[in-house]
């Protein structure tokens, strides 16, 4: 559950003095697994989905203009050790109002967060994890999840959602600038988008499109992304996946590839059921396998994960 509190009460470490229209949100996100990746022969406690902590503020700066941070820790529960760069998850200050949404710092590229992270039905988490994939197309290299020395735009009316992101060369890998556009429509059961990110490297590019929608007894959802590798081959991939409500959970299933040149470097089955005990906490159970990987083509893991 997220808790909106006062800045000052809450990040004096962190800011100055907080008006009465300044405030800061705490979430985060604990995942625990036992299970096997595929690859792996080990089995081991997991945590696929990420387990963070973040705080978002805002500070109403009057005339309908907000000044806006965030900053996320990426850790690892079963051990406690963290990412080299503590605020891993991202780290942006922006200004907010009638004409959009301007942040500046490390982020999450468009193409990542509003198409490729939206058609998966695992949510790119657990060890079926079906995005990186298809959507991301698994042994081409080319997509970045996050840019440093970033500077993004976002804009939202009426269930339209546009994103542009474009960051320096050399923090980034270089030589290119690397920047990623995207737009998507969401409202009702209905989502579909499209994006494209060219990273810093010479040839490498990605354009991806996906769509969702809830029929109320399934959700059913597609995606295909395109590209060219740094090496300068070919690179597609492809997601389908299903989610169907029974009882308290959802029953999760999907199938993608991905191909590199003339060839097919993954091609992954996922299956999984995710129940509910709370709104904030659930269980779950995930299988997979992918006919491509050299050793080990099974996973699975038995989990617990908490949001607040």
């Amino acid at each position: 559950m997220k808790k909106s509190i006062v800045a000052l009460a809450v990040l004096g470490a962190f800011a100055g003095a907080a008006s009465a229209q300044s405030s800061v949100t705490i979430y985060g996100k604990l995942n625990v697994e036992l299970g096997k990746t595929i690859g792996s022969a080990d089995k081991a406690l997991l945590d696929t989905a990420g387990s963070r902590l973040g705080f978002r503020g805002v500070e109403d700066l009057g005339g309908g203009l907000n000044a806006t941070f965030g900053i996320e820790h990426r850790f690892t529960p079963s051990s406690g050790a963290a990412n080299a760069n503590f605020w891993n998850g991202y780290s942006t200050v922006g200004l907010q109002g009638g004409f959009g949404w301007l942040r500046l710092g490390r982020d999450y590229t468009p193409a990542f967060l509003m198409i490729q992270n939206q058609i998966d039905p695992f949510g790119g988490d657990t060890v079926a994890n079906l995005r990186d994939v298809g959507m991301r197309v698994a042994g081409s290299n080319i997509t970045t999840v996050r840019n440093k020395n970033m500077v993004e735009y976002h804009l939202s009316a009426s269930g339209f959602n546009l994103g542009a992101q474009i960051a320096e060369a050399l923090p980034n890998g270089g030589p290119k600038r690397p920047y990623s556009l995207a737009a998507n429509y969401a409202a009702g059961p209905l989502f579909v988008g499209a994006g494209v990110e060219n990273p810093a490297g010479t040839n490498d590019n990605l354009w991806s499109i996906g769509a969702r929608y809830n029929f109320g007894a399934a959700t059913l959802s597609a995606g295909f992304s395109k590209g060219t590798t740094q090496a300068d081959a070919d690179a597609k991939g492809y997601l389908v996946g299903l989610a169907v409500p029974i009882g308290a959970g959802e029953l999760k299933a999907g199938l993608a590839q991905a191909k590199v040149g003339s060839v097919t470097t993954s091609s992954k089955f996922g299956v999984g059921y995710h129940y509910n005990l709370s709104k904030r906490t659930k269980v779950f159970g995930d299988f997979a396998r992918d006919s491509k990987a050299a050793t080990e083509k099974t996973g699975y893991d038995v989990g617990i994960q908490h949001n607040f």
